[in-house]
């Protein structure tokens, strides 16, 4: 009984031992790694500001095959949320949400492990270095006067800095075989844009007869709404159902969004009546004339397909300067790509 008495009070001076210890080990952990890449701070930033490419280049993808994903909130940016869920104990369950960026220089993001009470935060930083960047990729923890986890924030950095190399390696793969164009020049937004009536008329055009058929259209649509009681909401807007880049033959319907649907055009009116695209759309702003346009379509597919983005849908152009009253080198135009 003396000898039960002796082992069960070792046990009891331990565990107050452990518990004493506990509560001045530090109540958060960091870890930190970085890695080289030859790529632009830009692209490196379409990449990390969104979900797109994630599964690409993460340390943990493949470790259950059965694991279940969800994407929701922004399609990119703050906002944006990627959410997963297994049974496999290495894996788990929870979230990361886009919580702060700063554009070309970094993110944040909030961590949200399932079953763990812990505040959890990663950041990118993205840092011109010579030809290229240097990405850091962390990670802060607070444990919130959890005992245990304190213990196993002495841990952390030997068992998540691993992955986190790994991770950096398959990312500094990613981003070199992404295409190299520099798309930092030009203002891009991604949005969500909502649907407008418009009446439209669907023409075909050379590039030598696309102003003047453009042009034409706007006025079929203009003599329309005189004589139906239509208002103009926006700015006319062009909607290419067909563009060919060797000829540069050019399928399109000039629209002008209006206040109302009704009345109707007659079944056999060149003039139609629909609706705008409504959905998520990556927007380069364009300043100058609009045969200059190519370069700024460029930059904009080259940040789509960095970014991870799917075409859905038509492109259309929104012409908010007037040209008759603004310099051709100061005419804006906004292009609009949709995406999924």
């Amino acid at each position: 009984m003396k000898a039960l008495k002796i082992v069960v009070g070792v046990i009891v001076g331990l565990i107050a031992l452990a518990v004493g210890i506990g509560f001045v080990l530090p109540d958060t952990a960091h870890v930190e790694r970085s890695i080289s890449v030859q790529t632009r701070p830009a692209t490196a930033y379409a990449v990390l500001n969104g979900f797109h490419q994630f599964r690409k280049w993460s340390p943990w993808e493949g470790l259950d095959p059965n694991t279940k994903y969800e994407v929701s909130g922004p399609i990119w940016g703050v906002g944006a949320k990627h959410a997963w869920s297994s049974e496999d104990a290495n894996v788990g369950s929870g979230s990361q949400e886009i919580i702060a960026s700063e554009q070309d220089k970094s993110v944040s993001i909030k961590l949200v492990f399932v079953g763990f009470d812990s505040d959890n935060t990663a950041r990118y930083l993205i840092q011109p270095e010579g030809e290229g960047v240097t990405i850091t990729w962390t990670y802060d923890t607070v444990f919130k006067g959890d005992l245990l986890g304190r213990y196993f924030g002495l841990m952390m950095d030997k068992m998540l800095g691993a992955d986190y190399e790994k991770g950096l390696a398959q990312l500094k793969t990613l981003l070199e075989s992404l295409p190299k164009d520099d798309f930092s020049g030009i203002a891009l937004t991604v949005l969500e844009t909502r649907p407008m009536p418009i009446l439209y008329v669907s023409e075909q055009a050379a590039p030598d007869q696309a102003a003047a058929k453009i042009g034409a259209a706007y006025g079929q649509i203009g003599a329309y709404m005189q004589a139906n009681g239509f208002k103009q909401v926006a700015a006319p807007l062009a909607i290419t159902r067909k563009f060919d880049e060797a000829t540069q033959f050019w399928e399109f319907d000039a629209a002008i969004a209006v206040d109302k649907t009704e009345p109707a055009p007659p079944a056999d009116s060149v003039v139609k009546v629909g609706q705008t695209y409504a959905g998520w759309a990556i927007r380069a702003t364009h300043t100058g004339p609009y045969e200059a346009m190519q370069p700024t379509y460029g930059k904009l597919l080259a940040f789509k397909t960095v970014a991870g983005f799917e075409d859905n849908g038509l492109s259309w152009e929104h012409y908010i300067s007037d040209p008759t009253t603004v310099a051709p080198d100061q005419i804006k135009t906004h292009v609009y790509w949709p995406i999924k």
